[in-house]
């Protein structure tokens, strides 16, 4: 059967989940803690993934203990895996207690770019469109350090909808107050106020860059072969990283990384995803498939005197 109904219906929670985020009148935080709402349903969760990930389907038809066989298809390229069905806590309820049917898989190493996936097990199949899910390039991996990291032939993708997709790793080396400082060099992106979004590696919304946001973000207009250059403050983890050691009080679960001990959802900052939508000075969009750029990214410690560097309460939770 094809889940396309189902997965409109999910684009379309998300948009009005982002939409009521954007509208709180509040100052956002970079970041924040585990207490973050969960992912809306979906039939693949995250949408949006780097080859070794890990993405979990969810079917009203599947059975535990069936085996599936999953075939990604991103651009001329497929690769078929093959996992069991699980019963396991469900990612989208944040109580922890509804169990839910679920298959799990690492993303295989495939080209970047708009991908849709075939799932079969005997005579059932599901079909999940390319405008569904994409396959974007491994993270820029970053340190707890100042740096200047530049990657020359940097891969990764823009979905069908025109969206650019750019993933940070490393993150969860990274305790201390960092602000970052990126551009894409020969891919003269242009972007503003609200056009940024930002996921985690579980498909969770980490962030909207409005100008409710300003405390913690700016963006710079770029030169002919630069895209703009985003500024991002992201605050203190000192308390998250320390709540997350093997002892404390957030200490995840070595079964089911999705979760605490103590049955609370965790929220991963390890990578995030900037989700891009942007137009060249030539009023045209982005167009989907790969995208072959450079990406210079500037990494400077916190130096304990910006507003931004201060640690939020939520961390706590």
């Amino acid at each position: 059967m094809v889940l396309g109904s189902r997965n409109s219906l999910a684009r379309i929670c998300v948009l009005l989940m982002v939409a009521i985020y954007v509208v709180m009148p509040k100052l956002a935080n970079a970041g924040c803690g585990c207490d973050k709402p969960p992912p809306m349903p979906a039939a693949v969760i995250p949408r949006v993934a780097s080859p070794d990930m890990l993405v979990t389907f969810f079917d009203p038809s599947f059975v535990v203990g069936q085996p599936w066989n999953i075939t990604f298809n991103s651009g001329q390229v497929a690769a078929t895996l093959s996992a069991t069905v699980e019963m396991k806590r469900d990612i989208t309820d944040a109580t922890g207690t509804r169990q839910t049917a679920q298959l799990a898989v690492a993303v295989p190493s495939l080209p970047p770019g708009p991908c849709s996936i075939h799932l079969s097990a005997g005579t059932s199949s599901i079909t999940i469109p390319a405008d569904s899910f994409v396959v974007i390039g491994r993270p820029v991996q970053v340190s707890q350090q100042n740096a200047e990291i530049e990657r020359e032939g940097y891969t990764t993708a823009a979905g069908l909808d025109g969206t650019l997709y750019v993933a940070v790793g490393g993150l969860n080396q990274v305790c201390d107050a960092m602000s970052f400082q990126a551009e894409l060099d020969g891919y003269p992106l242009r972007f503003s106020d609200g056009d940024v979004l930002i996921f985690n590696s579980q498909g969770y919304f980490i962030d909207s860059l409005t100008p409710l946001s300003h405390n913690h973000f700016s963006i710079s207009l770029g030169d002919a072969s630069t895209s703009n250059a985003l500024s991002y403050y992201r605050h203190s983890f000192a308390k998250y990283c320390a709540d997350h050691m093997p002892g404390g009080p957030k200490q995840i679960d070595p079964k089911d990384p999705n979760w605490h001990l103590d049955g609370t959802p965790h929220v991963d900052y390890s990578t995030v995803i900037f989700a891009i939508n942007g137009h060249f000075d030539s009023g045209s969009a982005q167009q989907p498939g790969a995208v072959s750029t450079q990406v210079d990214l500037r990494t400077s410690l916190g130096n304990g005197t910006e507003v931004w560097e201060s640690e939020q309460p939520e961390e706590g939770n």
